[in-house]
């Protein structure tokens, strides 16, 4: 294939280089980015001899990934679960984005806790529960000058609380790397507002492709409920006219909360029903390749091409090489 394309990667644990040891006993790696509020995922499948010191739970990765020591830092991983067997002995190791170096954390994610807000911005709610766990904060500015009226946490973990509040007002909520994100959902910023590297594909640099074109969530108008605290009563909040109706399960606190999640609500509906998944060999300029970002298809067809969003990066080592899954929809383009 040439030199461009000789995969490489180092890893550490706890700061100790493990890179030699892997290189040698590796069987598979893969590395799964995804949007949204889930965690990345580290997986590794190694034949390690047993004179090798295991990597063992809790134990803090952090893996490069490019093309002739050329590494890209795809950032730390703790080891959630290790599985021996054999023989011979092969180890797997799964591993989940880390939120930050975990000896350090001063509190737990889910732990539950009861306070209130008052006249504050979104911002000011992301950054307290940051600076409370010792992540730096990373906002969109959107986001960040959100007003807010008020916000209750009623024995609600501060994870779940961000991330309630990310699906109302259309944002990815999660820890990573030292950083809380929260980011506008869709728009191919990172968050210090730097476009998010976008390519475009042909039909030759690919081995599978595959589209699919569903109208099941071609919905005209969202709805969602409030309590309304002035006079009691419970409200309704909509965008949108006509049928089919999404009506939002969840009863909010307040109308603010309800406006936002009906508007986000109608973005994500109408981003869901078109479908792409493309696997193709992996090569350097793809390297810096994240979810969220965006994709352009050109000469796969008059309803394929055009301009997709990444929801899933999905990176797999092993001796065939490395190879590349993207998954993603048609989203919403946001400006501003």
């Amino acid at each position: 294939m040439g030199l461009d394309y000789r995969p490489d990667f180092s890893l550490s644990a706890d700061g100790k280089d493990i890179t030699a040891v892997m290189q040698r006993n590796l069987i598979s790696l893969t590395l799964t980015d995804n949007a949204g509020s889930e965690s990345d995922r580290l997986a590794i499948s190694v034949s390690l001899p047993d004179t090798v010191p295991t990597p063992k739970k809790g134990a803090l990765l952090r893996l490069g990934l490019g093309f002739n020591g050329e590494l890209t830092d795809k950032g730390l991983y703790v080891v959630d679960e290790v599985t021996s067997s054999g023989p011979p002995r092969v180890v797997q190791i799964v591993a989940n984005a880390a939120p930050m170096d975990n000896r350090k954390q001063p509190g737990s994610l889910q732990t539950q806790k009861t306070r209130s807000w008052d006249n504050v911005t979104l911002g000011d709610i992301v950054k307290t529960v940051a600076s409370e766990h010792g992540l730096v904060p990373r906002i969109s500015s959107e986001l960040d000058s959100t007003q807010l009226s008020h916000v209750d946490q009623v024995s609600e973990s501060d994870m779940n609380l961000l991330t309630r509040l990310a699906k109302c007002y259309g944002a990815v909520s999660k820890p990573a790397n030292g950083y809380w994100l929260f980011l506008k959902e869709g728009e191919g910023k990172s968050a210090s507002g730097k476009p998010l590297t976008n390519i475009t594909i042909e039909p030759h640099q690919v081995t599978t492709w595959q589209c699919r074109f569903s109208s099941r969530n071609d919905v005209r108008r969202v709805v969602a409920t409030y309590h309304d605290v002035e006079s009691g009563d419970i409200k309704e909040v909509s965008t949108g006219t006509g049928e089919p109706e999404f009506k939002i399960v969840f009863k909010y606190p307040n109308y603010e909360e309800a406006k936002a999640a009906v508007v986000a609500r109608a973005k994500s509906v109408k981003s869901g029903s078109d479908t792409l998944d493309i696997t193709m060999p992996a090569r350097s300029s793809l390297i810096t390749l994240v979810a969220e970002g965006h994709l352009n298809l050109e000469g796969f067809g008059d309803v394929e091409d055009g301009k997709w969003r990444l929801k899933t990066v999905e990176w797999s080592l092993s001796e065939s090489g490395l190879q590349l899954r993207l998954s993603g929809d048609h989203g919403v383009v946001t400006t501003g």
